[in-house]
């Protein structure tokens, strides 16, 4: 079955979870396979959870269902949190460890991009937000041919990307509104923060590493921070991070920002080659993103409804579609006259899951039960 993420704003009792959900402190409070109910629900948005992943409408091909394991996500997350919060007993070997985990998951063959996006409270955003930009960064590093010993170097820059984080102050950091002049020169210090941190360490962490969290806000034209490098200045590590942060930060639900859809998150990439980043970076990020990931909900010009199951990686906006009343597969390469217009709205996808056979005797089952017990 695929993977939907939806807004909390808009689950309904019935839907069942295809991913685990988990709090503030790494802790697990839903288990996947959930099926939600109304104080799920509730619970869901009192904890701060913007968006979790329901089952879809229909199964995905095979050649998408070996995931990186949710476990193997959660237990580098909260790795990250405890080094950042000063939890160091065991020392750098872990953080080094995890990544080795992940670099083994990605070389073993493992789908890791499709599903990017932990599914946790906005406290433990940072922390998911940094294996996600771990997970990618060290997909690019392999399409750009880098070596074991290179890849550790790069994820482990890229997962303490964001560590300078923990010395802003939170309030600035989860503020639900528009940062103040002051504020935002506060963020910006957190490159430079995470660098000090790091060179501060009793642990001996690789230039190239710390290079990475130091420079992944500096950008191709000059523009970026804390120094202003331009151009070729800026280490090729340190660029794949910062395409990755762009990223992944865009596609992901906010407190004060709604997530932007995959497809324009990929072409505002794919206009910022040597403007915001090397175009070498951003051809071969291009690479390793799909405008339209496998389960995306899409309207097609005929006026159809169908669910991405296939996407050829040179034809990335020209997927394969199965159709959501028929089953039929449209290849939409070979159907030239039939095109994407567009993502179906949360309301959309409530109410397109709500009719189907599962979700909908799951919710009568839950109601059945619940009057039961009056």
């Amino acid at each position: 079955m695929l993977f939907l993420k939806i807004s909390t704003k808009f689950l309904l009792p019935g839907m069942k979870l295809a991913r685990p959900v988990y709090g503030k402190n790494g802790e697990l409070l839903l288990k996947k396979g959930t099926v939600l109910t109304a104080s799920h629900v509730m619970s869901l948005r009192r904890y701060g959870i913007l968006a979790v992943d329901v089952d879809g409408l229909t199964d995905l091909s095979e050649e998408y269902r070996n995931l990186l394991e949710d476990e193997v996500r959660s237990d580098v997350m909260n790795v990250v949190r405890e080094w950042s919060q000063g939890e160091k007993q065991k020392g750098f070997q872990r953080v080094v460890e995890t990544v080795e985990r992940i670099v083994d998951e990605i070389l073993s063959g493992k789908e890791v991009i499709g599903n990017l996006t932990e599914i946790c409270s906005a406290d433990m955003y940072t922390y998911a937000h940094s294996v996600d930009v771990c997970v990618l960064s060290l997909t690019v590093g392999v399409k750009l041919g880098y070596n074991k010993q290179d890849l550790l170097r790069l994820g482990i820059g890229s997962l303490l990307h964001d560590l300078g984080k923990s010395r802003v102050p939170p309030e600035i950091l989860n503020k639900p509104g528009k940062l103040t002049p002051e504020e935002f020169r506060e963020i910006k210090k957190h490159p430079a923060y995470g660098y000090k941190i790091i060179l501060e360490s009793q642990d001996r962490i690789d230039p190239r590493s710390a290079a990475v969290i130091l420079n992944h806000h500096e950008r191709y034209d000059g523009t970026g921070y804390p120094r202003g490098l331009k151009g070729e200045e800026i280490d090729e590590m340190s660029a794949i991070c910062a395409v990755a942060d762009v990223y992944n930060a865009i596609t992901t639900d906010r407190v004060y920002r709604k997530a932007y859809p995959p497809h324009e998150a990929y072409e505002m990439v794919m206009a910022s080659g040597n403007l915001m980043f090397s175009a070498k970076v951003v051809e071969t990020f291009l690479k390793c993103v799909q405008p339209y990931p496998p389960g995306s909900v899409v309207r097609l010009s005929n006026g159809l409804i169908g669910v991405v199951s296939r996407v050829k990686q040179d034809f990335p906006f020209r997927p394969i579609v199965k159709l959501t009343i028929s089953g039929e597969e449209l290849d939409l390469l070979r159907e030239s006259s039939v095109v994407i217009t567009g993502l179906l709205r949360p309301e959309e996808l409530r109410e397109l899951l709500t009719k189907g056979g599962a979700v909908g005797a799951a919710a009568a089952s839950s109601s059945s039960r619940a009057a039961g017990n009056n």
